[in-house]
């Protein structure tokens, strides 16, 4: 899902991880340099629709994913929705 918001969120520079363990990297889409501005935006979006996303890395500019294994599916796609939104705002 984070793969396919490239085109729309030009920010997203790098998604990695494997399994639960996901982060999204952040640049300034001019610049190309890291936008830890843009990920405190993106966590405040998706906090004020109650998902809470943990900024990590040297510069502030990944947002890490770590969802429960035991998470019903219904939460987990409407989390998805939040962080969607959060991107594209």
């Amino acid at each position: 899902m984070l793969n396919s918001l490239r085109d729309s969120c030009p920010a997203i520079v790098d998604v990695r991880g494997v399994g639960s363990m996901v982060a999204v990297e952040f640049v300034d889409p001019q610049t190309r340099e890291p936008s830890p501005e843009f990920t405190k935006l993106v966590q405040e979006r998706a906090l004020a629709e109650g998902v809470l996303l943990l900024s990590c890395g040297v510069y502030g500019n990944v947002i890490r994913f770590l969802y429960p294994l035991t998470i019903p599916e219904k939460q987990f796609q409407q989390a998805l929705e939040v962080i969607r939104r959060a991107l594209s705002e």
